[in-house]
């Protein structure tokens, strides 16, 4: 009876031990994948406004006045302007970006896509 405890034991650190490998794993920003394409979210933009999504890509425009702004981030597929919840990055720095994608506006088949990143973000 006592083996079995210890058995039971073992069997309880190891599934405790792979979910949180598990967890870590897919909580990890450096995998290339659970990344949105940028030329996706604006191709179909009402399929994402709302939503929550990670991007990754280069910084190649920040523009601040008065401590409010935006920068722009390219994934070389396309870019997108970024609301930041705090810091600017400096333009050519690779960030990671967690936000909800809002329509800014939609006229016709004209319209403006943003991020608007998570308060937790980069």
């Amino acid at each position: 009876m006592n083996c079995r405890k210890r058995i039971d034991g073992k069997r309880l650190m190891a599934g405790l031990l792979m979910t949180l490998f598990a967890a870590s794993f897919l909580a990890c920003n450096s995998f290339p994948f659970g990344y949105e394409k940028i030329s996706d979210i604006l191709t179909s933009p009402s399929k994402y406004n709302g939503k929550s999504i990670k991007i990754k890509g280069k910084v190649i425009e920040s523009v601040i006045a008065f401590g409010v702004g935006y920068f722009a981030i390219s994934d070389g597929t396309a870019a997108i302007a970024v609301i930041p919840a705090k810091t600017f990055p400096k333009v050519g720095e690779e960030v990671t970006i967690r936000g909800q994608v809002k329509n800014a506006f939609v006229i016709g088949d004209k319209s403006l896509t943003v991020i608007v990143e998570d308060t937790g973000g980069k």
